[in-house]
């Protein structure tokens, strides 16, 4: 079986280079022109506040990542934040009956937590069917968090109705992510906000948080946060990663994303 996802998802490193994963990238713009750079250099970019805009991958592009002879499990950001889940049922009426596609309801490690638990299931060999029913069931478990150091991130990407305009002053906001993103609280700074973001992923993770990962905007003080969270939740996260452009360009440098799953999983 073969798994295929986006670009707003985060993934561990080693994850994205599994040959039972396969990601369609989108394409993120500098101006008018395709972004071609390094990691490092999108960053120096979104810092200086550079124009970057993104958009979803090509009805094409998915499509040809479906046409396997393999079962495919499509596993993509959520509908209600991105156009990439209405082009992937329009890809997938190009391809059959071979094909799921699941709605994850999140975005960046929060999706990248259900791409990484069905991945487990492929290792372990557990029958297709069970696999593509985890894949299915995990998004109702799923609670996603960004705490964004600037609000004003969100209005040059172009995220602004995501916020009251009463909320765009220059501090941390923080967001809960269950299929669209819901203003939560704008915390005076980021130490309150870790510890709001910590007591809310405590809160939706009952009856036991199952599992957490990290998302991080080229954060200095990524180890720190890790360290923080780790505490809260009791256990460490099953990954930490660095957001791609697809999520990096929207919620701006030192953003924190936090996926939790509720319940038992294997990761």
């Amino acid at each position: 079986m073969l798994i295929v996802t986006d670009t707003a998802v985060d993934l561990p490193a080693g994850l994205a280079r599994s040959p039972s994963v396969r990601i369609v990238s989108g394409e993120v713009r500098h101006g008018d022109r395709p972004l071609v750079s390094s990691n490092e250099e999108l960053w120096d970019q979104i810092r200086r506040r550079e124009p970057l805009s993104t958009a979803p991958p090509t009805v094409e592009a998915l499509a040809d990542a479906y046409r396997q002879r393999e079962m495919v499990c499509a596993i993509h950001v959520s509908g209600e934040l991105s156009a990439t889940m209405s082009r992937a049922r329009e890809a997938a009426n190009r391809i059959g009956p071979s094909l799921t596609i699941v709605d994850s309801r999140s975005f960046s490690v929060g999706a990248g937590l259900v791409v990484t638990a069905v991945h487990r299931s492929i290792d372990v060999s557990i029958p297709e069917a069970a696999a593509f029913d985890l894949a299915s069931s995990l998004p109702g478990r799923l609670h996603t968090f960004a705490l964004v150091e600037d609000a004003k991130s969100l209005k040059r990407s172009g995220r602004t109705g995501l916020l009251p305009e009463v909320h765009l002053h220059n501090r941390p906001v923080l967001l809960g992510i269950r299929g669209r993103a819901l203003y939560l609280e704008q915390p005076k700074d980021r130490s309150a906000g870790l510890a709001s973001l910590a007591d809310h992923a405590r809160s939706s993770a009952q009856p036991g948080l199952g599992a957490w990962a990290l998302g991080h905007g080229n954060a200095t003080d990524r180890d720190a946060v890790v360290q923080l969270l780790a505490q809260a939740f009791g256990r460490a996260p099953s990954f930490v990663t660095s957001l791609g452009p697809a999520v990096g360009t929207h919620v701006g440098p030192n953003a924190i994303v936090v996926g939790v799953i509720s319940g038992h999983v294997d990761l």
